[in-house]
């Protein structure tokens, strides 16, 4: 192969590792300081989605109750595509978090669980 054949095997190998770490975020950030602003009886689904963003879930029971929840996985480095060295570099760190919030038939948070 050439040179000029090497140099665009490069920089298509770049971009497609550029567009691959930028898809490997998901969801809205959740943080302990954000699910600490939760107060069951006063947080409406209206401050959540502000806090959080859309739930990637919704659903209502029989009982009218609604269950909302959020996930979000942090951003993966571009380490974790290097084969073998990548987790020696630390490449497998990845954060990831579950917001569950069950609002009663007030609209108002009845419960809630993140981990």
């Amino acid at each position: 192969m050439n040179e000029k054949g090497r140099t665009i095997k490069s920089i298509l190998a770049l971009l497609m590792l550029v567009f691959l770490s930028s898809c490997a975020t998901a969801g809205k950030s959740i943080t302990q300081a954000k699910v600490n602003q939760i107060r069951p009886g006063q947080t409406t689904e209206e401050d959540l989605v502000r806090t959080f963003g859309l739930p990637t879930t919704k659903t209502v029971d029989p009982k009218g109750e609604t269950s909302l929840d959020w996930f979000y996985s942090s951003p993966i480095s571009a380490q974790n595509y290097i084969p073998i060295v990548g987790p020696a570099l630390g490449g497998t760190k990845v954060k990831v978090w579950q917001l569950s919030v069950v609002l009663g038939v007030n609209g108002k948070v009845k419960r809630y669980i993140a981990y």
